[in-house]
C-alpha cells in the first residue's frame, strides 16, 4: 500500500464529525471526485475510487446522513478493481446538491453548471478543515517521503481550483497552481508544506512516519557526504604521499639526501616508512613534534628540491 493511500485511510479513521462537518467532508469529495454524466437523457452522478473505504464512507454519509439513496457497486477490470458510489435519481441528485450548495434550492439540475465551494458550506475553521480533508480523499495525492517532498489536489474544473486556492489561503496555505493533462493542480513542494498539511488532514501516525523517513533519509544522505569527502581527502592524501616519496627516492639516489639537514631527513624517512599516514600523525611521530602546516612545509621543501634536479 502507498503512503497516500495510508494518508486517506487515517483520514477516514480519524474522522468524526457532527452533521455540518459530514456536509463539507462530503462537499469536499464530490467537488475532487464526483462526475454528473448523461445516461438514457438522464444526469447520474458517479464517484469513482480504488480504495474500497473511501467508497464506502462516501456511501454510508450520502445515505444514513443525508438519506440520499445510493448504490456502491465494484468495477473490475484486467489491471485494477474500481469501487463506484452512484446515485441515478435525479431527484436525489438535485436534493444532494441543495443541501451540499451546489445548487440553489429550487434550481433544476439542468442549470448545474460546475462543482463549486459554497462559502455557507465552510463558514468555520473546522468546516474548512472537513472540507479539505474530504477533498483530498476525491481527489488528492502525497508522494513517498522516501522520493520527494510533493502534496496535491487535482480537479478538472477550474473555478473550483480557485475556489480551493482561496479557501486554502484563508488557512494560511499558499499553494502553487499548473495545469497538468487539462487538470488543474495545487500542490505543495516543501517539507513543512507538506507535514503542514498533513497535520491540517489530522493524521499525525503518516505524520511520525513521514518525520522518520526522512530523518533517516536524512542521515543517509549525510553518511554518504562524510564518505565521499573523507575518500576524496584519502585519495588526495594518496597522491601527495607518492609526489613525496618519489622525490626522496631520487634525492637518495643522485646523492642529495645525505646532505640535507637532519629535520628533512628525519621527515623524509618517516614519510618512506610510514606511506599511509597523514600529515598530522606523522608530525606526531617526530622526536620534536610539529604539526600539520609544519610536516607539510617539510615535505614541500623535499619535493622543491628534487624539482632542482633532472632524472
Amino acid at each position: 500500500m502507498s503512503f497516500s493511500a495510508d494518508v486517506k485511510n487515517e483520514i477516514i479513521k480519524n474522522f468524526e464529525g457532527n452533521r455540518k462537518q459530514n456536509l463539507s467532508f462530503v462537499l469536499g469529495m464530490l467537488c475532487f471526485g464526483g462526475r454528473l454524466i448523461k445516461s438514457d437523457n438522464r444526469k447520474k452522478l458517479r464517484f469513482t475510487t480504488e480504495n474500497p473505504k473511501i467508497a464506502r464512507t462516501l456511501y454510508t454519509l450520502i445515505k444514513n446522513e443525508f438519506s440520499i439513496v445510493a448504490k456502491l457497486t465494484i468495477h473490475k477490470t484486467a489491471k485494477n478493481i474500481m469501487y463506484i458510489v452512484a446515485v441515478d435519481d435525479e431527484k436525489y441528485i438535485e436534493e444532494l446538491f441543495y443541501i451540499t450548495g451546489l445548487l440553489k434550492r429550487g434550481d433544476s439540475l439542468n442549470s448545474f453548471i460546475s462543482f463549486r465551494i459554497s462559502s455557507s458550506v465552510i463558514e468555520s475553521v473546522s468546516l474548512k478543515k472537513a472540507f479539505i480533508m474530504g477533498a483530498f480523499l476525491g481527489g488528492g495525492s502525497v508522494s513517498d517521503p522516501q522520493k520527494n517532498n510533493h502534496l496535491e489536489f487535482v480537479t478538472s474544473h477550474f473555478k473550483l481550483s480557485r475556489d480551493f486556492q482561496k479557501l486554502l489561503n484563508s488557512c494560511e496555505f499558499s499553494p502553487k497552481i499548473v495545469i497538468r493533462k487539462s487538470n488543474y493542480v495545487l500542490y505543495f513542494k516543501t517539507g513543512s508544506e507538506v507535514t503542514d498539511m498533513l497535520v491540517m488532514l489530522d493524521t499525525f501516525d503518516s505524520l511520525m512516519e513521514y518525520h522518520n523517513v526522512k530523518i533517516m533519509k536524512d542521515m543517509r544522505n549525510n553518511i554518504n557526504r562524510k564518505t565521499n569527502c573523507d575518500n576524496a581527502n584519502l585519495n588526495k592524501t594518496v597522491e601527495a604521499s607518492l609526489i613525496q616519496v618519489r622525490a626522496i627516492e631520487k634525492l637518495k639516489r643522485l646523492g642529495v639526501y645525505d646532505n640535507l639537514p637532519m629535520q628533512l631527513k628525519e621527515i623524509a624517512d618517516l614519510r618512506l616508512e610510514y606511506r599511509e599516514m597523514s600529515l598530522q600523525e606523522l608530525g606526531s611521530m617526530l622526536s620534536s613534534p610539529i604539526g600539520k602546516s609544519g610536516v607539510n612545509h617539510r615535505l614541500r621543501k623535499l619535493v622543491n628540491e628534487a624539482e632542482k634536479y633532472k632524472d
